[in-house]
């Protein structure tokens, strides 16, 4: 089982690696917790894009699920390791920057799991959410969880919260104690599960996400002051029943997508 403590321990010192902060590595030593992200969607036969499988862990698990697995590792030592110690007929691995990396090859149902590394969490999301997985297994920093289940005005509501909500129901599927990892972090992580909506909007997330994100450009300033550069806006305001002074942090998922589809009607 390479969800271990001692699997983890056991290499790192054999392979006289240490984990990389920079990287954000912290490899979950929770088995127990990684097999129920794996089985909150079926995946035998799906082909799931694994973000940072690191030593791993969950793409063992993903493997004995019978998904086909492209995984992408930034870090070369750990790339090279896993292509050494864990040969598979389902697995590719792909050394490189996850954001930057094409994904033509991936078909569109595919599932997205990753264990996030906390320092571009919301990045990575982003990506993948530009992406339009049809369904996502994430282990991410609970602050970053709360943003699918944020409400307008919130903390942690913003631009991913907007459009995962319009494209996907979240589950909450655990949380994961900083003792569950090596080295351990200093924050509680979570498990989300993200299925995709059986009607999303057809709009494009990439195209929505740029839109959100330039609603909440300056947040203490109105939507009307956000996208005063936007034709006719004042006038759809009036028509969605929007005061000029609403703040962007206001507006629910639905109504940003409303917005974003007036606003760009021919």
């Amino acid at each position: 089982m390479r969800a271990s403590k001692a699997f983890v321990e056991q290499v790192l010192a054999r392979e006289e690696l240490l984990p990389n902060k920079n990287l954000g590595q912290n490899f979950c030593v929770d088995s127990a917790a990684l097999q129920r992200l794996v089985d909150a969607l079926p995946l035998a036969g799906r082909t799931v894009l694994e973000i940072g499988p690191g030593l791993g862990g969950l793409t063992e698990l993903l493997l004995e699920a019978g998904a086909r697995v492209w995984a992408v590792e930034k870090d070369r030592r750990l790339c090279a390791f896993l292509e050494r110690d864990m040969p598979h007929d389902r697995l590719t691995l792909i050394q490189g920057d996850c954001l930057k990396t094409d994904y033509g090859f991936l078909p569109p149902d595919f599932i997205a799991a990753g264990n996030l590394p906390y320092c571009i969490t919301t990045d990575i999301l982003t990506m993948l959410l530009s992406l339009s997985p049809a369904g996502m297994l994430l282990m991410v920093q609970k602050e970053a969880a709360d943003r699918f289940f944020a409400k307008p005005s919130e903390k942690n509501y913003g631009p991913v919260a907007m459009v995962s909500q319009l494209f996907y129901r979240a589950t909450l599927v655990g949380e994961v104690p900083p003792g569950a990892y090596v080295p351990p972090p200093t924050v509680t992580s979570a498990l989300v599960k993200l299925e995709k909506r059986t009607d999303p909007p057809q709009e494009s997330p990439q195209s929505l996400l740029k839109f959100a994100a330039a609603c909440l450009r300056m947040r203490r300033k109105t939507l009307y002051n956000n996208l005063t550069d936007r034709p006719g806006l004042k006038e759809v305001l009036r028509e969605m029943n929007l005061s000029p002074g609403v703040r962007g942090e206001a507006l629910t998922p639905e109504q940003v997508l409303e917005l974003y589809r007036r606003l760009n009607a021919e």
